[in-house]
């Protein structure tokens, strides 16, 4: 259950006023907090940002009580705005028993897609592993294409984009230390 309607009132916004400052409409929003469509990745950063929380607050609770193992299909999976990334989280979201130190997200992109529309940036350090097709990761003004078995690291701060310039889709695995909770910064 999506926890957006109770840190909604808890900050006594409408869903008019939450719809406007996210940029989404107030139908979407009242299906979102209904539980009746899951909101994608994006949309749910732009909720975190006007409600002021971490993202990880606004996703669904996980009992994890001392058992760090993830199963597949307790696994979080989110996706782009426009369909064309897909997010598996691997790592446990944060519980009041434990904060992971990374986290660890395998991610697939659409052929001729990208993960986001501009460059983002984050203070954290990125680790990002090829395991099938070809990614271009643009890092400030320099671009690196990985192939399968290939990896690189993003430095805090640097702002990027990930790309599959290609025809088949691209699939690896994205290791983010400390972990990235809340909103990431657009890059303008």
């Amino acid at each position: 259950m999506l926890k957006i309607r109770e840190y909604r009132k808890q900050q006594n916004l409408t869903m008019k006023e939450l719809a406007q400052e996210a940029g989404m409409s107030i139908s979407y929003i009242s299906q979102v907090e209904r539980g009746e469509i899951d909101p994608s990745l994006s949309s749910l950063r732009r909720i975190a940002s006007v409600l002021q929380v971490p993202l990880y607050l606004l996703l669904d609770d996980m009992e994890i009580r001392g058992n760090l193992t993830l199963r597949k299909e307790q696994q979080l999976i989110r996706c782009s705005e426009d369909g064309k990334v897909l997010y598996r989280f691997l790592s446990p979201l944060p519980s009041p028993d434990f904060s992971p130190q990374t986290l660890l997200i395998h991610f697939e992109v659409a052929p001729h897609a990208q993960d986001v529309a501009v460059p983002i940036r984050h203070h954290s350090e990125e680790s990002i592993y090829v395991t099938e097709g070809t990614l271009t990761v643009q890092i400030g003004e320099t671009e690196v294409v990985l192939n399968p078995g290939d990896s690189t690291v993003i430095e805090k701060d640097f702002p990027h984009i990930c790309k599959n310039t290609g025809d088949v889709p691209v699939k690896g695995i994205s290791a983010i230390s400390p972990p990235v909770w809340g909103r990431m910064d657009l890059v303008r």
